[in-house]
């Protein structure tokens, strides 16, 4: 693997780290969540209890779900790239 989807991988695995680590200190993700009436809430999954939160962290938990969702395919198709062009270089492949 090269360098740089080797960092991919590794920056995704800790990005998703934080996201778990944050979502479940903040009790839930505002994709999970829904915004009514100027009250914004998180949830885990849709189930459970919601955790009511201010407008700029349920903001913030919006864009990190995002940018997670963003940088695993990024690490994919780095991955995939990578992997195709490594099969190319072996004899009979």
């Amino acid at each position: 693997m090269t360098r740089f989807a080797k960092a991919m991988a590794i920056l995704w695995i800790i990005n998703f780290g934080a996201f778990l680590l944050i979502a479940a200190w903040l009790g839930g993700t505002a994709v999970n969540g829904h915004a009514e009436a100027g009250h914004y809430f998180l949830a885990l999954h849709g189930h459970g209890p919601q955790t009511e939160v201010s407008r700029k962290v349920f903001e913030y938990s919006r864009w990190h779900t995002y940018l997670l969702m963003c940088h695993f395919a990024i690490a994919v198709v780095t991955y995939c790239v990578q992997w195709r062009g490594a099969k190319r270089t072996v004899p009979g492949a």
